[in-house]
């Protein structure tokens, strides 16, 4: 017998539902942004050495040049310092002042001016001469009357206290020996009391040491010393050569300060040099050696067509057997990088000989 359950209407519709099933979520990794913004940190940081590098050889080459121009200013201090026992021993006591007042308006001070100055006083007040007033006794004493006070010379040394056609003297012999420091240091004196003292010739002499001195430090390589002292001869007269020491001079510099922040930026700076000049100092070496190491540095990177191309730049330069050997191996292995061309398409068919067909087409 059929239960109730059993006898019970059953619903067409009423079918069973089963719980949708959850589509796993996609797994979650560095999206296109993250990856941008890598990108971009890594090209700036290197933008930033190469302008870090670019400072450091600019940065270098003010320091040459500074402490260049500091060794003039000691040089010319030394030699004043050299002339003041002489001063002292011969009781020259202006000249002595006029030493004294250069090296002090000096900065930074003068180690030892201080002690120089006292001593200056001590001789000064041993020079003067004892006057012992004897006066008649029939005689009245002189009246007092006031009198002006000198006015202080402000200008520097009075030309009354020096003996100018001395130290004239004194300067035409050293230019005569070619002690061109001592010339230009005792002109300095004698322009400094009297600008207007035999002026022509004064100026004169200073312009023919000036151009000596100068072109003494473009031979010996202080350039940067000379070119100073170019600028100082310029205010006397004509420098002549100087004018084209000084340019190539300065072209120099320049380059020197380009080594060491590219390659190709410090060759086209010695090529200017080497154009107008090849032998001016070590230019030519100093353009090879650039040339060997832009060389290497595209060989390091296993580009040998471009490292072949610097090695023989360099040999067209100075001729090495060592860099010529690495031009010969980069040559060698630039070939071999390079891809050959199919033979077929470069063989032309002989007319007379049947070419073979295809199956099944007749030969010709």
């Amino acid at each position: 017998m059929p239960s109730p359950e059993e006898t019970q209407p059953r619903s067409p519709f009423k079918v069973s539902v089963s719980s949708p099933e959850r589509k796993p979520e996609p797994a979650s990794g560095p999206g296109c942004l993250l990856w941008g913004i890598m990108a971009v940190f890594v090209v700036g940081l290197a933008v930033l050495i190469v302008g870090l590098s670019g400072v450091a050889g600019w940065t270098s080459g003010l320091q040459v040049i500074h402490q260049e121009g500091t060794a003039t200013l000691n040089a010319a201090i030394n030699t004043q310092l050299g002339l003041i026992p002489g001063d002292v021993a011969s009781g020259n006591t202006a000249l002595l002042q006029a030493r004294l007042q250069y090296l002090a308006t000096l900065t930074p001070a003068v180690p030892g001016v201080a002690e120089y100055a006292a001593t200056a006083t001590a001789l000064y007040i041993e020079h003067l001469p004892t006057i012992t007033p004897t006066p008649s006794p029939t005689q009245p004493l002189p009246e007092i009357t006031n009198t002006p006070e000198p006015v202080a010379n402000t200008g520097g040394v009075s030309s009354n206290a020096l003996d100018l056609p001395g130290l004239l003297n004194e300067a035409q012999s050293a230019m005569a020996v070619r002690d061109w420091d001592a010339a230009i240091s005792t002109l300095d004196v004698i322009l400094s009391a009297d600008r207007t003292f035999e002026s022509g010739t004064v100026r004169g002499l200073m312009s023919q040491a000036l151009n000596a001195k100068a072109l003494q430090l473009f031979r010996a390589g202080n350039l940067a010393q000379a070119i100073i002292v170019t600028g100082r001869a310029e205010d006397f007269g004509d420098i002549g050569d100087l004018s084209y020491e000084r340019y190539v001079a300065e072209l120099y510099l320049d380059a020197i300060n380009t080594i060491g922040t590219g390659y190709p930026t410090a060759i086209r700076s010695l090529l200017q040099i080497y154009n107008v000049n090849p032998n001016y100092l070590d230019t030519t070496q100093l353009l090879f050696n650039q040339y060997v190491a832009y060389g290497d540095a595209w060989a390091a990177q296993t580009e040998y067509c471009p490292a072949a191309e610097q090695y023989s730049n360099a040999l067209d330069i100075l001729s090495d057997g060592g860099v010529r050997a690495k031009r010969d191996n980069a040559r060698t292995l630039c070939d071999q990088a390079t891809l050959t061309p199919d033979p077929n398409s470069l063989f032309t068919p002989d007319p007379n000989v049947p070419t073979i067909a295809p199956i099944g087409v007749p030969g010709t």
